[in-house]
């Protein structure tokens, strides 16, 4: 389903990027990813979970797509992972238009509504003047690095406020982009 979602909403050159072997590194790594990270907050909140309430499914799932991207980042530096790392990104951001496309109400669409949002902000992608998306490679991984400190950083914090206002905020398909997925049809 990412092939033909990518003929319609990724730049043409960057088509070559989605590829098998991306996607299921961005899954299994999504899946390690649950088993790092914070699980009792730092400052006596207790668990994670309890701290975020009804939040933390989400921030959870955020947690593991984008510690999961940033895994296989440290890997392919490393030389373990010798894919091009630019494959993962563009499957990446084709991932997120996959999982949203039917509604953003579950953790999993919050999370990657929250992750487009954030990638958005910080310049990650652009919208080509055909309606595609096109990576700026420098830019995500950046943004990647900095989702990840604020998400880990709310889940030590046990920041309840501060997650709901991250998901009241950006946990949320814009008009723009529902047109934009509206084309999936």
């Amino acid at each position: 389903i990412l092939v033909p979602i990518s003929g319609v909403l990724i730049e043409e050159s960057q088509r070559k990027h989605i590829t098998f072997d991306a996607f299921f590194a961005n899954t299994m790594f999504h899946e390690v990813a649950h088993g790092l990270g914070v699980k009792n907050t730092i400052n006596g909140k207790g668990t994670v979970r309890t701290a975020l309430k009804e939040h933390s499914s989400a921030l959870e799932e955020g947690k593991a797509d984008i510690l999961g991207l940033y895994m296989i980042q440290q890997l392919t530096n490393k030389g373990e992972l010798t894919t091009d790392f630019k494959d993962n990104m563009v499957t990446f951001l084709a991932g997120i238009f996959r999982s949203v496309r039917f509604g953003a109400s579950s953790a999993h669409g919050k999370a990657n509504m929250i992750r487009f949002n954030f990638f958005k902000e910080k310049g990650a992608f652009t919208k080509n003047e055909d309606g595609t998306f096109k990576v700026n490679f420098e830019e995500m991984e950046v943004a990647m690095e900095e989702l990840s400190r604020l998400i880990l950083t709310l889940q030590g914090n046990g920041d309840y406020d501060g997650v709901a206002k991250l998901v009241a905020e950006m946990g949320v398909i814009s008009p723009e982009l529902q047109a934009d997925l509206d084309r999936l049809g």
